[in-house]
């Protein structure tokens, strides 16, 4: 779309049937839904920006806060809540982690006050990682707030524990802290997707396997097939790291291999429809303990809340959700069995679900991960015409994904005509 403002044709090589990476619109009943993320901040300006220009600004209110377990009674998940922080408060001191506490405060409010540094690589956490040494988050924050607060941010957004992820990619984390989230109105993304793909010469179905290059510059692609399509100004690689590397092989092994420094993990959704509201009016979500495969099960929307999307990541749901092993019935029935204690959902009757399992899964970046950036740059100037975009360069949220796309057409474009293509794989 950032192309297409520059006067640039563009052409789309997507591997699989549709668009949407991991948004994958499904029909489930009467209604149209998406698998993945679909709630966007109030500050994702990029994003919402992006989607008015096709006429999608119209949003609805997603619902009650998210409530968590706390001795077996569900309370408030919001930092909004002053009884949340009271009581989180009195496990700080009770365990002698007050100036822990104090150190995740200082990052929330550098989060709230300057919202560039939400995204990979900002100069406040990049200077921060390089001076700590990039710890965890448990060994920088302490054990305390990772139990359940942090977790809950870091097995949503990066599918990992707190002990996976590093204080100087935190900021992308805190942003789900210091922003509200509704959701577009009507039937999601999909009617957005199409028209996407509809405006662009799209090929579906048709995986790159790797690049070609003439006269200096990165100007084509060969599909899985062997057919080379070139002539380009230049491409961009929108795919996750791994699939980004493999087609770099045969281009810049180095870059290829830097690429391949970054983690991914295993996520399944379900997304099942039941006979009746799942959830009572005080919350519309409940993040799992620690030690199942479930990690949240959300209603859908304020208006479907008999409709429940169950995601399950985190490191006790390796092994059980990549696709060989992914079982959607006996992990739903273990999920429905812990929210029956909390909701109505005990007394409801499932109709349909619609199951999918994620890999690579969700982004969790890497340890100093600035200098991962700066690394890939310097790279990617030998390379004229070629650029990446993606989960891993911005950061996982919808609004960094943009962001990342914004900022690869820019250097993809680089150089070129105008009426030229510039193909996405």
């Amino acid at each position: 779309e950032a192309l297409g403002e520059r006067g640039h044709g563009v052409e789309i090589f997507e591997a699989g049937a549709g668009l949407g990476g991991r948004i994958v619109p499904e029909t489930l009943g009467e209604r149209e839904i998406s698998m993945g993320g679909k709630n966007i901040g109030y500050r994702y300006e990029r994003f919402r920006t992006l989607l008015a220009r096709r006429g999608f600004d119209r949003y609805e209110y997603f619902g009650p806060d998210s409530g968590q377990l706390v001795r077996g009674k569900v309370k408030t998940l919001s930092f909004s809540d002053p009884k949340m922080r009271a009581r989180i408060g009195m496990r700080l001191f009770t365990h002698a982690q007050v100036g822990r506490g104090m150190r995740f405060l200082k990052l929330a409010s550098q989060v709230k006050r300057d919202d560039d540094s939400k995204f990979l690589g900002h100069p406040f956490f990049a200077r921060l990682a390089a001076e700590t040494g990039d710890p965890t988050l448990p060994e920088y924050v302490g054990t305390e707030l990772c139990k359940d607060v942090i977790r809950h941010m870091t097995v949503r957004m990066n599918g990992a524990e707190p002990d996976e992820c590093h204080i100087g990619n935190v900021g992308s984390n805190l942003a789900l802290v210091v922003d509200k989230f509704d959701q577009l109105a009507g039937d999601g993304f999909g009617p957005w997707i199409r028209e996407v793909a509809a405006a662009h010469t799209t090929h579906t179905g048709t995986p790159v396997a790797s690049l070609t290059a003439s006269g200096g510059r990165v100007t084509g692609v060969v599909t899985a097939d062997g057919e080379e399509r070139s002539g380009f100004d230049g491409v961009v690689l929108a795919t996750p790291a791994p699939q980004s590397a493999a087609i770099l092989t045969g281009t810049d092994a180095e870059l290829a291999g830097l690429l391949e420094t970054i983690r991914y993990h295993p996520v399944a959704v379900v997304v099942a429809e039941y006979d009746r509201p799942a959830f009572p009016d005080e919350f519309a979500a409940l993040t799992a303990p620690h030690g199942m495969a479930l990690s949240n099960a959300g209603s859908y929307g304020l208006d479907a809340r008999h409709i429940v999307r169950w995601t399950f990541s985190g490191r006790p749901a390796r092994g059980r959700i990549e696709r060989g092993d992914f079982d959607p019935e006996a992990l739903l029935h273990e999920a429905e069995t812990f929210l029956g204690r909390h909701a109505p959902i005990a007394d409801a009757k499932r109709v349909g679900y619609r199951a999918h399992s994620f890999e690579p899964g969700l982004c969790a970046y890497r340890r100093d991960h600035a200098t991962f950036l700066q690394q890939a740059e310097r790279l990617l100037d030998t390379h004229p015409g070629l650029a990446i975009a993606g989960d891993y360069v911005r950061g996982a949220s919808l609004e960094a994904c943009v962001r990342s796309g914004e900022q690869a057409a820019e250097r993809a474009a680089s150089g070129a005509g105008t009426r030229q293509s510039v193909p996405s794989t």
